[in-house]
């Protein structure tokens, strides 16, 4: 079970412990709750996911590979709409309907600046979000953390937390492009790329 990544479950089980024996009746301000509940729910949603991996790997006798769960988050996405695809598609459609799909490849900031005016989620009624957080689950997440934010999980669960609290769409954009995409060189191709922006536009969804 190569994949997973055991030395961040020995991490967080550290730093809970040494805030648990901080905690005294005496002093109870100098403990961070907060900080400690946060380690807490990330330690709880690793060993969740390594029940997972234990469970699948006893029933196929094998060591499960990460490819397993990402194909399970791909049926998910199945009834997803294609954000990117999709709006490159209808952009080509506009312009010449014999244009081949070979020349509907467009940078994530090509695709912003041409269709500012709707968004997937409005075009095509998909339901609006009111928290990233609440939509995104526990696998879903661990998928994000390795694929999208090279497996520290502290930094995703910031970012979500800040795509979630911008006033606007574009806000919301703007970090994506100008921050994450820069940072973690994404590929707009990537399905895990296009989730995450498809649930961005849902949650900015008029």
């Amino acid at each position: 079970m190569k994949e997973f990544n055991f030395k961040a479950i020995k991490n967080l089980a550290k730093v809970i412990g040494d805030g648990i024996s901080k905690i005294s009746p005496e002093d109870l301000h100098s403990v961070d709750i907060a900080s400690l509940l946060n380690s807490s729910r990330l330690l709880n949603e690793k060993l969740i996911v390594l029940n997972y991996l234990l469970e699948n790997r006893s029933k196929n006798n094998s060591t499960v590979k990460a490819d397993s769960i990402i194909k399970e988050s791909d049926k998910v996405e199945e009834n997803q709409i294609d954000l990117i695809d999709v709006i490159v598609e209808e952009e080509a459609k506009s312009e010449n309907p014999l244009i081949s799909s070979s020349k509907h490849s467009k940078s994530i900031n090509e695709i912003h600046s041409n269709s500012p005016q709707t968004s997937l989620a409005d075009q095509f009624g998909q339901q609006s979000i009111l928290d990233l957080n609440k939509e995104i689950g526990i696998n879903e997440r661990y998928l994000m953390t390795e694929n999208l934010f090279a497996g520290d999980s502290k930094v995703c669960t910031d970012s979500i937390q800040r795509l979630n609290e911008f006033e606007n769409l574009g806000q919301a954009k703007e970090f994506l492009k100008n921050e994450l995409f820069e940072k973690y060189n994404w590929n707009s191709k990537s399905n895990h790329v296009k989730r995450l922006i498809n649930l961005v536009e849902r949650r900015y969804q008029n």
